[in-house]
């Protein structure tokens, strides 16, 4: 099972499937933090929000980068969508977070 893991973060895709049930995001490079700002850009991306909100990874703070990353990988997909999907359903603040517009 070690050997598993061990490959999965080495970057073997059939493994990190086996593993953790997803294939890491481009410039991810393990399943649980710390995450680089351009493993979380990858999947803010993939959620649909864009680079101009006010939430994007490059514009965290310490705090809120730090807080990224006690979760997992699957647990910041699950993070940045519910920004997604609470700004598509109307929220401004999120609007502003996810897309850097207040809809």
């Amino acid at each position: 099972m070690e050997s598993i893991k061990s490959a999965a973060e080495s970057g073997n895709n059939d493994h990190q499937l086996n593993c953790y049930g997803i294939v890491f995001p481009e410039f991810c490079d393990t399943y649980y933090g710390p995450h680089s700002v351009e493993c979380l850009t990858t999947i803010w991306q993939a959620k649909g929000c864009l680079s101009e909100g006010t939430k994007a990874p490059d514009k965290l703070d310490t705090a809120e980068k730090n807080a990224l990353d006690l979760l997992h990988v699957n647990q910041v997909f699950t993070k940045f969508e519910t920004v997604r999907m609470e700004a598509d359903g109307g929220d401004k603040d999120k609007g502003l977070e996810c897309y850097g517009i207040g809809l």
